[in-house]
């Protein structure tokens, strides 16, 4: 596997992000073909969104998971029209601030908890500014807990991923 992953660095940004903007649009629109749970999409259960920004970071580099936070909650929209523009500015915020957060935790003595701590610190973050700016007709604090409580199983998802890129790839920066 550290063979296929030295071989993947080796590569131009120019040439990885298509096939990482690929898959950052068809793992959300392949999720959200699944039937809703109780009126809510699976994608926040699974969290999908999320997935790609990270591989990206732990396995490329951070300029492409930032490109790819930054693009794929917007092309994912263009692609289906979901969601509704308030939770598509909140959720590339949290992609984002998801991204930033994990960087920074990876790139430190718990890097092996990175994300699942990235995606509460960009929960919490978007929770402050629907204080400021309400972008969605729910409460801020209701968002937050619905929202972390949906996503519980995508966190373990990520926690998994988390401890298996930090298992089978330790990237030295």
């Amino acid at each position: 596997m550290n063979i296929a992953i030295q071989q993947l660095r080796r590569y131009s940004m120019v040439k990885v992000m298509p096939l990482l903007m690929v898959t950052a649009l068809l793992l959300p629109f392949l999720i959200h073909l699944i039937p809703t749970q109780s009126g809510i999409p699976i994608g926040a259960y699974l969290l999908p969104m999320f997935y790609v920004p990270f591989l990206a970071l732990v396995l490329y580099r951070f300029n492409a998971a930032l490109i790819i936070a930054l693009l794929a909650p917007l092309a994912n929209f263009l692609l289906t029209g979901n969601p509704n523009w308030g939770f598509l500015a909140i959720l590339t915020l949290e992609v984002v601030v998801f991204t930033l957060f994990a960087w920074k935790i990876l790139n430190s003595r718990f890097g092996w908890f990175a994300a699942p701590m990235a995606i509460i610190g960009a929960k919490i973050v978007s929770t402050c500014l629907l204080w400021i700016v309400p972008l969605l007709e729910t409460a801020p604090i209701t968002y937050f807990v619905s929202s972390v409580s949906n996503g519980v199983t995508g966190i373990m998802i990520l926690l998994l991923l988390n401890l298996a890129v930090i298992r089978f790839y330790k990237k030295t920066t």
